[in-house]
């Protein structure tokens, strides 16, 4: 097996062409008995959303299934039974895991990337109404990217910052770089406002 690469902040990681490496993992984990969210934005090459259906989130509308009345009964148990999807599907998200636990994660099929799209972020926030639980009080951070094929983890990057009031974090992008070839950057950037302010950010 191939040595696995550990990554520092900044650094980045070769994928190659879609075609070489299609499908990845992409595992979002971290320690915390708050209620963690993991979610990806695919933007073009200006940074932002083109379209609301590339915000790939729990509560978003665009999923594995359609909204089928007979079979789902409410919109909620819907939701509580499917996954978020990327416009293209080529991004499949995570239910949304209410007791916090140890990650969540995501699936990436390069082939299906639209070519408008030249970056995917992955980002994590906290969801607390009481606003009291920051990225401090969250161990082990840690994104990990593995060939979904071979099982073979490629990198990984611990998200060793000094955290403090931030309440969303960008962990990592899948970005395209001059010469066709995805790259994973590790990113690893703190944000107050939680899920909101990564939404006005990219849109």
């Amino acid at each position: 097996m191939a040595k696995k690469f550990d990554l520092h902040k900044g650094e980045k990681f070769s994928l190659g062409k879609g075609d070489e490496l299609s499908k990845i993992r992409v595992d979002l984990n971290w320690n915390s008995g708050a209620d963690l969210d993991a979610t990806a934005f695919l933007l073009d090459e200006d940074g932002v959303l083109s379209d609301d259906a590339d915000f790939v989130y729990y509560k978003s509308n665009n999923r594995s299934e359609e909204y089928d009345r007979k079979k789902f009964g409410s919109k909620k148990n819907w939701r509580d039974n499917t996954v978020p999807v990327s416009k293209d599907g080529s991004v499949v998200g995570s239910s949304d895991d209410l007791d916090g636990g140890e990650g969540e994660t995501m699936h990436v099929d390069l082939s299906k990337v639209r070519p408008e799209i030249s970056e995917i972020a992955f980002c994590v926030s906290i969801y607390d109404e009481t606003g009291k639980t920051t990225f401090k009080d969250v161990q082990n951070p840690q994104i990990v990217i593995t060939d979904e094929e071979s099982g073979e983890e490629l990198c990984s990057y611990d998200l060793k910052e000094n955290f403090s009031s931030e309440t969303a974090v960008v962990a990592g992008s899948l970005v395209l770089n001059e010469d066709g070839d995805w790259e994973f950057e590790a990113v690893g950037k703190g944000y107050d406002g939680g899920l909101e302010t990564l939404v006005d950010m990219y849109q």
